[in-house]
């Protein structure tokens, strides 16, 4: 399968999954104008988040970002997500994001926190702008969908690489993986006093 298409199979999926509408992106162009209004706010908030995280600051250290490249890039991805079309196009966009990150070695769950951080702005924003809970349903899909395509990029990047140094194929390399999980899975409800589920 070429990468567009794995790329628009997990961008559909994920619209499927989330319930995203055409509604959905439509309301979120609009709302776009009043948030954006907010954006400097908004930026800050997420900076401060990611700036006081020691998960972040080694990476931060090794990539030499400055607070206002990471601005910029904030920045960039606010106005993508509130004015994307949420198409093949900006799913490759948000996709490359992802990749740009793994490049830098920012950790999967640094991403995370991170869009736990921008939610927490959005919705603070949306407050503030006086918007109803729809709009904060519609926003909060719509960056569930953002951190889907850009994990991809990680789950890709690691794909790649496994093939290349190891000759395991990824199918392998999952099995391996949930054997492993399971191990650990019931060395923690062991530890934790309760027996193992299946």
């Amino acid at each position: 399968m070429s990468l567009d298409r794995d790329i628009e199979r997990i961008s559909e999926g994920a619209k499927r999954y989330l319930e995203i509408s055409e509604e959905d992106i439509r309301r979120v162009h609009e709302l776009g104008d009043k948030l954006l209004e907010l954006s400097e706010k908004m930026i800050s908030g997420a900076l401060n988040s990611l700036l006081s995280s020691e998960l972040a600051s080694e990476t931060i250290k090794e990539s030499r970002i400055t607070r206002g490249r990471a601005a910029e890039a904030f920045a960039e991805w606010l106005r993508e997500t509130l004015k994307g079309d949420y198409d093949l196009e900006h799913a490759k966009r948000v996709f490359t994001i992802g990749l740009a990150h793994a490049r830098h070695g920012v950790h999967r769950r640094l991403m995370c926190l991170c869009a736990g951080a921008w939610l927490r702005e959005l919705l603070k924003a949306l407050k503030e702008a006086g918007e109803p809970l729809d709009s904060a349903i519609t926003l909060s899909k719509l960056l569930v969908w953002n951190l889907v395509l850009m994990l991809h990029g990680y789950h890709v990047a690691r794909n790649e690489s496994l093939k290349r140094a190891s000759g395991i194929s990824p199918a392998l390399f999952e099995r391996l993986f949930r054997l492993k999980a399971d191990e650990v899975y019931r060395s923690m409800r062991e530890r934790m006093g309760r027996p193992p589920r299946g």
